[in-house]
């Protein structure tokens, strides 16, 4: 109620609201006190369902294989286990598209169960075979890097390091999907407010600017590649 005030007090006859599912709750109840409200999808998370994807998940996505490239090097020369966690609480999408998109071996999200004693008998099989460095990404949903790397540790007696990824993900410079994105998204949610139109979110589907009602939205589930998950599994299945 103090917001429609405010807005009212400042004569704002229309709201775009860029965030994730929080922001949208909000931006659903004023469009149902009357004030003409547009979400835009922007969280680097990716976890708003009725998108393929959100305004900035491409450039942490980005940042996230540039920096597993990095470690690898050092790993290799060291001939260490590198652990990278990575941001994705409830969605662990950024971990799987870099962890994808970075040949990391190991790929652990919140979606899926995993055996760290089977990834530990894995590693020590690699090692057998000469593969002395491996890369596990694992999404903080999923569980702590440095613990991982801990259990690891003391179950092979490899030397195992974790690397905190943190707020470089949420950071630097947009990659130019997301730019995109961004001004086709942010066009169509001034248009839509132009047309009168308030209580609708704008996303991407199929290589398209879509629109859709804000409490369909907030009700879909979202839905996890297992697809992706499992051919990456079976790729690096040593």
């Amino acid at each position: 109620k103090q917001a429609v005030k405010v807005l009212e007090a400042f004569g704002v006859d229309g709201l775009i609201v860029i965030g994730g599912d929080g922001s949208f709750k909000g931006a659903q109840i004023l469009s149902h006190m009357g004030i003409p409200a547009i979400g835009l999808p922007g969280t680097i998370d990716n976890d708003l369902a009725y998108t393929e994807f959100t305004i900035g998940f491409d450039t942490a996505v980005n940042g996230v294989t540039d920096e597993i490239a990095k470690i690898r090097e050092t790993m290799l020369s060291h001939e260490r286990i590198g652990v990278i966690e990575v941001m994705g609480n409830k969605c662990g999408d950024i971990a799987l598209h870099a962890g994808v998109a970075g040949e990391a071996e190991y790929i652990l999200l919140p979606e899926v169960e995993f055996d760290v004693d089977a990834i530990c008998e894995s590693l020590q099989h690699r090692r057998i075979k000469g593969n002395m460095t491996s890369i596990i990404v694992i999404a903080e949903g999923a569980g702590k890097g440095e613990a991982l790397s801990n259990y690891i540790r003391a179950k092979t007696g490899f030397d195992v390091k974790a690397i905190v990824l943190g707020y470089v993900q949420r950071g630097g410079t947009p990659s130019a999907f997301d730019r995109y994105i961004a001004t086709k998204m942010g066009t169509r949610a001034v248009h839509l407010l132009m047309d009168g139109v308030g209580g609708r979110v704008v996303g991407i589907r199929q290589n398209q600017i879509v629109d859709m009602d804000i409490d369909e939205a907030l009700s879909m589930e979202n839905q996890f590649d297992q697809q992706m998950y499992d051919e990456h599994s079976v790729i690096y299945n040593y």
